[in-house]
């Protein structure tokens, strides 16, 4: 994964989590991310809240799920 790679999908979190549309500020689009994203880091048995969900996004979440079924 580039450093390129890295950013854009920040920066798609950041506008989806914001609801950030190109046709101006969709505060239902953002809500439903928000529930999309955070329903799944319940599953996983975090605290929800806006680093977690993030962590998810960029797959740190499932990255350290999986180093810790390695212990």
């Amino acid at each position: 994964m580039t450093e390129n790679t890295f950013n854009d999908k920040e920066k798609q979190f950041e506008d989806l989590w914001d609801g950030i549309t190109p046709k101006g500020v969709n505060r239902n689009k953002s809500l439903k991310f928000r529930q999309y994203i955070l329903e799944h880091v319940r599953q996983m048995k975090k605290p929800l809240n806006r680093e977690n969900a993030f962590k998810y996004w960029m797959g740190v979440l499932k990255a350290e799920a999986k180093d810790s079924e390695n212990f």
